[in-house]
């Protein structure tokens, strides 16, 4: 695990979604699934985040 806390990890997925044009709603979205488990979203990339969201992945 990449040792990230929960904060640091938001602050990347905000800077990704800003780099995207990705919807508040989709980043607040992001942020919850952060909160709900930090050390799995330290060690995936962004693009994972946003598939999960879109429900591209599980």
């Amino acid at each position: 695990m990449i040792p990230m806390s929960a904060q640091e990890i938001k602050e990347f997925w905000h800077g990704f979604c800003q780099r995207q044009g990705v919807s508040e709603a989709v980043r607040a979205a992001g942020d919850r699934k952060i909160e709900e488990d930090p050390e799995h979203w330290a060690d995936q990339t962004m693009w994972d985040l946003l598939d999960v969201l879109s429900g591209k992945k599980k």
